[in-house]
C-alpha cells in the first residue's frame, strides 16, 4: 500500500513540476507581447508625431 501511495506522490509532483514549466512558459510569452504591444504603440506615437512636425510634446493653444 506504501508504494501506491510513493508511486502517487512521485506522479503528483511530476504533473507540479511539468505544470510550473508550462506556467512559466505562458508568462514569459505574455511577457513579449506586452512588451511588442508596448514597442508597437510607441513606435506608433513616434511616426505620429513626425507626420504632424510636432516635437512629442503638448502644445497650449
Amino acid at each position: 500500500m506504501s508504494d501506491l501511495g510513493a508511486r502517487l506522490e512521485e506522479k503528483r509532483r511530476a504533473i507540479e513540476a511539468q505544470k510550473k514549466r508550462i506556467e512559466a512558459i505562458f508568462a514569459k510569452h505574455r511577457q513579449r507581447l506586452g512588451k511588442n504591444a508596448f514597442l508597437q504603440l510607441q513606435k506608433g506615437q513616434q511616426e505620429g508625431d513626425s507626420q504632424e512636425g510636432g516635437t512629442g510634446e503638448f502644445q497650449t493653444e
